[in-house]
Formats: C-alpha cells, sequence, structure tokens
C-alpha cells in the first residue's frame, strides 16, 4: 500500500497528541544481521538476551519485517518515512568524504518526536551525510547524538584504516564524534582500544542516567555490529565453539555475542533506574547479512545488497510490557517506511499514515488492524526494482549491480509457499505480471534523481584534523 501526503507540521503534530504518558522509545538497529543469525534459528549462535526478549510476554514478532537491502537506503526510510527512490538515496551508500546527504525538505523522525515533547538521542552509525552541518544528527531533530559518520570504522580504532579515494594514496582518519550542541561536531581521539560495542553500549548508558524521568525519551541506538571488518574481543569467542577457529562464522557469532551482552546491559540498567516498564523496545536490522562476512540467510536467498528476501527480511520486534501482556507473531507485511508514522503512533498522535508508511502501533498491540500494508515497494532504481503485492514478488530487471539480465527481465514468486524464490511463476499468472509491471513502471515515474555524488577530497582527513569532519561542502 502506497500512502501519501503532505508533510506533518509542527502545529499538527502538538494539537494531535493525546494527554496520556506517553512511553520511552528504545529503538536498536544491527548492522548487517543476518535473517538466520540469532539462537532461536541458528542453535549454535549465542543470543541469550535477544532470546528473552523476543519471546517474553511483553513481546510481538513481526514475521514479514521487511528493510531495504543497503544501509543508507534503510536508514533513510526509517528515518522520514518515505521510499530511498523518493529521496534519491535507492541506489548504493554514502562514502566517506562523499558531499551529499538525505534531502532537508524531508523531515526526520526524532524532529516529529521533540515537537511531541521527547528528548531524542543516537548513539552509534549515522550514515546520512555529514559534510555540513546541516546533515548532522543534531541539526536533524537529536538533542545529543555520538557515534560516526560514515559506512564503517574499525571497531578498536574507530577509524577508516585503508580507504582508497584516488589512484595515488590511501585515505586515513578518525570516524568518532560526539554532538551535544546542534551542528556542533566534536571528535573523540580518547577511546583507541576501547571495542566500539562496549563503547556505545557505556555511553547509552550514561545518558539513561542523565535523562530526567519525568520526559518520554527516543533513543536510537544504532550498533556497528555486525558489519564487517570482523573484529571483536576474543573472550566472546568461548560462546562460539562450535564453529571453526579463524573462520568468518566464528568471528561473527562472537561479534553477536557481544552485541547480544551490551544489549543485556542496557535492558538491566532501565530496570535497575526504573523506566523498563515505561520503555517499548524495538529490535531489526537494517539488512540481511553478507554470506563472505560470516552472516546466514537461511532459508531464504541472497544477501546483502540484493532485492532477493535474504537481503530484505530481517528478524524485528517490539516489547513493550506496559501495552503487551501477551506473546504473539504478528504475520500482516511491515516496512520500514512504517517506522516514521508508528513511532508517531506509539507517542500518541492520532494518525493513519506518514509519507509511503502507515501506522502499525494498534496492529502491533492487538492484532487488529485499521489499515493495513498489502502493497510495498523492495526498491526501485537503475539497474531493477520489485515490489510486493499480498503474497506475489515481482522482480523487474536485476536484483543487484552485479547481475546482467535484460532490463525487461521479469520475474515472479510466491513468498508464502516460497520463500526461498526458487520457483519463478511469471508465465502461470500473465495478468499478475503485466499489472504488476505497470505498478513498477507508473511510481519510477515518480524516482528522485540520486543525491549520490563522486567522493571529493575536500574532505581529506589530512585538511579536517586527522579526521572525517564536518564543513567541507557547500
Amino acid at each position: 500500500m502506497l500512502v501519501t501526503g503532505p508533510f506533518l507540521t509542527l502545529l499538527y503534530l502538538i494539537v494531535q497528541v493525546h494527554a496520556a504518558k506517553q512511553p520511552n522509545i528504545l529503538l536498536i538497529l544491527a548492522d548487517d544481521l543476518g535473517f538466520n543469525d540469532v539462537d532461536w534459528k541458528d542453535q549454535k549462535l549465542h543470543t541469550p538476551v535477544l532470546r528473552s526478549l523476543a519471546f517474553s510476554k511483553h513481546t510481538v514478532q513481526m514475521e514479514n519485517s521487511y528493510v531495504n537491502q543497503l544501509c543508507t537506503p534503510t536508514r533513510s526510510a526509517l528515518m522520514t518515512g518515505y521510499y530511498p527512490f523518493r529521496l534519491g538515496t535507492q541506489t548504493g551508500v554514502f562514502l566517506h568524504m562523499e558531499p551529499t546527504g538525505v534531502p532537508l525538505m524531508f523531515p526526520f523522525v526524532p524532529e516529529n518526536l521533540r515537537a511531541l515533547g521527547y528528548k531524542t538521542y543516537m548513539v552509534g552509525k549515522w550514515h546520512l551525510g555529514y559534510c555540513r552541518k546541516e546533515l548532522l544528527p543534531s541539526m536533524r531533530g537529536f538533542d545529543y547524538f555520538y557515534g560516526y559518520y560514515g559506512p564503517q570504522t574499525g571497531y578498536f580504532n574507530h577509524s577508516v584504516d585503508a580507504w582508497r579515494k584516488d589512484l595515488h594514496r590511501v585515505v586515513r582518519g578518525l570516524d568518532l564524534f560526539e554532538e551535544k550542541h546542534p551542528g556542533r561536531s566534536v571528535p573523540d581521539f580518547r577511546q583507541n582500544g576501547v571495542y566500539s560495542t562496549n563503547l556505545f553500549t557505556d555511553r547509552t548508558i550514561s545518558l539513561l542516567d542523565a535523562h530526567d524521568p519525568a520526559d518520554p525519551f527516543f533513543l536510537y541506538l544504532s550498533f556497528q555490529s555486525v558489519h564487517p571488518p570482523l573484529q571483536v574481543p576474543t573472550v566472546y569467542e568461548r560462546n562460539c565453539l562450535a564453529f571453526k577457529k579463524g573462520s568468518a562464522r566464528r568471528i561473527y557469532c562472537a561479534m553477536l555475542a557481544a552485541m547480544d551482552e551490551a544489549i543485556g546491559r542496557v535492558v538491566t540498567h532501565l530496570k535497575q533506574t526504573g523506566m523498563y516498564d515505561d520503555t517499548i523496545i524495538i529490535f531489526t536490522s537494517d539488512n540481511g547479512g553478507g554470506v563472505e562476512f560470516g552472516a546466514s540467510n537461511y532459508p531464504l536467498r541472497g544477501e546483502k545488497d540484493m532485492l532477493w528476501e535474504g537481503g530484505t527480511r530481517t528478524t524485528t520486534f517490539f516489547h513493550a510490557p506496559a501495552y503487551i501482556q501477551e506473546f504473539a507473531v504478528r504475520k500482516e507485511i511491515f516496512h520500514v517506511i512504517d517506522y516514521h508514522a508508528t513511532l508517531l503512533g506509539i507517542a500518541g498522535l492520532d494518525l493513519v499514515s506518514y509519507g509511503d508508511g502507515i501506522n502499525q502501533w494498534n496492529y502491533i498491540r492487538t492484532g487488529k488492524a485499521h489499515v493495513r500494508r498489502y502493497q510495498f515497494v523492495y526498491n526501485i532504481a537503475d539497474h531493477g526494482s520489485a515490489i510486493r503485492d499480498g503474497d506475489f514478488k515481482l522482480i523487474l530487471g536485476n536484483v543487484d549491480k552485479k547481475s546482467q539480465f535484460p532490463m525487461d527481465k521479469v520475474r515472479l514468486f510466491r513468498i508464502s509457499v516460497d520463500p526461498g524464490e526458487n520457483f519463478d511463476i511469471a508465465h502461470h499468472h500473465p495478468n499478475v505480471v503485466k499489472r504488476l509491471r505497470q505498478k513498477l513502471l507508473d511510481l519510477g515515474k515518480f524516482m528522485r534523481r540520486t543525491v549520490r555524488v563522486p567522493t571529493n577530497l575536500w574532505g581529506n582527513p589530512e585538511r579536517m584534523n586527522g579526521t572525517f569532519g564536518t564543513g567541507w561542502c557547500a
């Protein structure tokens, strides 16, 4: 289902919000987590905290939860409530030294939550643009930010070690910053040797300690884990002895175990500070896992950066002690564009939709849907597109940039009976193919030209005090 409409205004938000007590919201986003990569799916893994949360009587699991195939597209959709093809973020990811960002005309969810009275905090990976201060988290709705701006860094040195940006040299620089004030980005050189999962958890706990419980908070904890590079303190490998020593899967498992432990620390602290009962904890991932780096998306086909289910379907749950009293698995489709509207619904706003997304909070809580998502777009890009309509999934062109199918190549799958996308049934359903192909073509007319541009050495850390800092593009 595609929903369009004008942006919500500050006045509209303030007028419409309910007077009831607003819950805290803790949104935990794992990076590159495979669909199979929790221990209730692969028992060789070690995620006891996530398992405890996921199967609590206060939890609803979203069985058909979808994101985009890559970091920047998913994160931009999550923040704005709009499909990446409408934002210009549909192709690839933002790189270090790339002078671009999500267009400022699209408000981010913390901006709207702040208008509703929330304190807004972010810790971890941003990846939505940083070259000028207007693009920074603290200028897009967050009262506080601590983390990194680009696609990846070292887990221990928080630097990009060998990022080749021209034919002649390698560019190195720190990517770890704190923003206490709007537009003011301060590099943190003091954390060399501190594992990022632990660093981000410590900072999250400090934020909770400093938070005034009289105000509701939105805390976006965007972990670096389990994105490459494969780095982890060796102590966590004790939980992963079922995998071959030195293998990517074993190190990945240990990274996942470290993140699970970190989430446990945050949950424990919420309980100790008396904020747990009033906090809704959401867990999800930004895309499927990369098989080369130890992830598994079994039984789904494909991986990160592909339009197959393995690149776009993720483990997602909502844990809400004050709102959910019976464990349930919801089977309706939930897409990343729905977070913006759903989070505003959690905050007390009575709305059906925002941007392309719909408010699914009532359905999550009660199982009763006033509005349902029957259709969504996996992506629309120059190399290929895909759309879901009920149980049918149509792929037009290629599933990734490496494939070489003609752009008019069409494949059709019925996901409920073929989640592995093994059987192309396009020739059995010509009318469905015709309808969905035309729908993609019609939507493609609204595709915004990509905002991605070539990297620029004006952002070279040699010019920025050894960091990938801001303030070097117009």
